[in-house]
């Protein structure tokens, strides 16, 4: 069914507003469509999912453990748009809130802190509110401007003022969705889907676009503005790749135009935007290819390459420019989302999402052996990790790690380097650079026994966490601590287990970062094996210092 496309023109709001007086549940201003109130998140029937999981309000609670949240609400799906007050730098005297819908954009920002949304059927909203109904003594200076005021434009970049691994955007429900990256001109790019709401903006359509980070060092990281934002109300962009043509950075990506509207006319597919110094893009307009996820990329005979999976002809496409791909081998045994297709000393891989891994020693069509299937893929319990090259001959990879049950989609940005071995298997290990924002603990592990940490629950109310690897069964897990735990599949970050670890000859490390998100109300724990194999996961709730129970103590951390 074809959506309703919002009016043009839009219209902004400004008051400012001291919540210090105001009702628990209380209306502050209407204005033609919008409704603004003041409400406790965690108290309104029907509203309880996105309260504690899609909005993330109750992450943010007052000193008494109530989570006032203001919000603001255009009608239709996608209209809600909202701030705990839990979440602002200061809880008390007089707050500056900004209320902006320029389609297809609804954007409240109270004190810097923002929340934004993409109204499906916004035509309510059209030539905008003619004037405020203030209905609060908490409100004063209450303006509407129409057509919408010009937006602060956004710096170059601005460096960032925590750590890259483990990160997350600012904003109370701002999440990172799938990776790519790529190297141009000495920097290493990160292009990550902006996430809101587990997938759930834009009346769960997921409404991503692509924002960008960059590092010359991988030490210091710049945030430079979404280099493919959404400016239409059909726009949904999807998974891409970076590459290098006629002297340009640029980026594919795709068009989930379905899931807003099936009109034939709307563009739907692979697309790309170009840079002239990677910091600004300009998007193409032009469809190259029907999948929804393009993986483009650089061939070392000098042709781009394209490995397609969704919504479109699987297998690995090559052309001398953009547009008129040729099939050169549909042997894959892979199939799926997001594949990412690189070479490395001569050996040709495919990552597939969230689970596939292909091999070729040659890359010859034909060749390929299904390394997934073989147990040799190297997930550690991240989802759709991507690799470039970066400073020579390293492989840098990066993923998402999911964020806690039952969301599906979205979390916290990883960091990885690969290890190739003379076979050309492929182990990772944390990048050196790249310092945790918690510091590790180390172990001190033996070829001929196992070691098992454990990491109990501050508060008790389940059981510990338990980090084991088994040297002989070449196998390190993390499980709850109960008799015979299930493992799931490693990209649900729950209980995970890797095989196949390489044959410790001698004592080897490991190391273990435990590190408490408040955003999430989650603990991120994560191993390095040897300087080998990592293995990732998260747990609700907060836990102590990790325990060795066989055999060693922790020699350093």
């Amino acid at each position: 069914m074809k959506r309703n496309a919002p009016a043009a023109g839009g219209f902004t709001i400004r008051f400012r507003a001291d919540f210090s007086g105001a009702a628990a549940d209380e209306p502050l201003l209407e204005a033609g469509p919008v409704r603004v109130a003041l409400r406790l998140a965690g108290r309104t029937p029907g509203l309880e999912d996105y309260d504690a999981l899609r909005g993330n309000y109750l992450a943010f609670p007052a000193p008494d453990g109530s989570c006032p949240v203001l919000e603001a609400t255009l009608p239709g799906r996608g209209g809600r748009v909202g701030v705990p007050l839990g979440a602002l730098p200061r809880a008390d005297g007089e707050h500056g809130v900004t209320l902006r819908f320029a389609p297809p954009r609804w954007t409240i920002c109270v004190d810097g802190v923002r929340d934004e949304d993409f109204p499906c059927d916004a035509a309510a909203a059209s030539g905008g509110p003619p004037r405020a109904a203030v209905l609060s003594p908490s409100v004063k200076d209450a303006e509407v401007f129409a057509p919408a005021l010009p937006d602060a434009p956004a710096p170059d970049s601005r460096r960032l003022a925590r750590s890259v691994q483990y990160w997350t955007p600012d904003d109370p429900d701002a999440w990172v969705g799938d990776v790519a990256l790529g190297s141009w001109r000495g920097r290493l790019h990160v292009f990550y889907l902006f996430d809101r709401r587990h997938h759930g903006s834009g009346g769960g359509a997921g409404r991503h676009f692509f924002a960008h980070l960059s590092s010359a060092d991988l030490v210091a990281w710049d945030e430079h503005p979404p280099a493919v934002p959404i400016d239409e109300w059909w726009e949904t962009v999807g998974t891409g790749t970076p590459f290098v043509h006629e002297g340009k950075f640029r980026l594919a990506y795709g068009l989930h135009t379905e899931r807003l509207s099936y009109d034939p006319s709307l563009p739907a597919g692979a697309t790309y935007a170009s840079s002239e110094d990677g910091i600004r893009f300009e998007k193409s307009g032009r469809i190259v290819h029907p999948t929804r996820n393009p993986s483009v990329y650089n061939r070392a005979d000098g042709l781009l390459g394209l490995a397609a999976g969704y919504a479109g002809s699987s297998g690995l496409w090559k052309s001398g420019r953009i547009g008129d791909w040729t099939l050169c081998d549909g042997t894959l045994p892979t199939r799926g989302d997001c594949p990412c297709p690189f070479e490395w000393n001569g050996h040709h891989y495919v990552l597939q999402g969230f689970g596939g891994f292909a091999h070729s020693a040659t890359g010859v069509p034909g060749t390929w052996e299904d390394w997934a299937a073989a147990g040799l893929a190297p997930y550690d319990g991240l989802s759709v990790p991507m690799v470039a090259p970066f400073g020579g001959n390293r492989r840098i990879l990066a993923g998402w790690l999911g964020f806690l049950a039952p969301a599906w989609w979205g979390g916290w940005l990883v960091f990885r380097e690969l290890v190739q071995h003379a076979d050309g298997t492929l182990g990772t290990k944390w990048v050196p650079e790249i310092a945790p924002p918690s510091p590790p603990a180390t172990f001190a592990a033996r070829p001929d026994r196992p070691l098992r940490v454990a990491f109990p629950r501050e508060d008790a109310a389940g059981p510990a966490l338990v980090f084991e690897v088994d040297p002989a069964a070449r196998t390190a897990s993390f499980a709850d601590d109960v008799p015979d735990p299930e493992f799931a599949s490693l990209h649900s970050a729950e209980n995970v287990r890797i095989r196949n670890l390489p044959a410790f000859a001698s004592a080897f490390a490991v190391r273990i970062v435990r590190h408490w998100d408040p955003k999430a109300g989650a603990t991120v724990f994560d191993a390095e094996i040897g300087g080998v194999r990592t293995l990732i996961c998260r747990r609700g709730g907060r836990y102590g210092p990790a325990q060795a129970q066989v055999p060693h103590r922790p020699v350093a951390g």
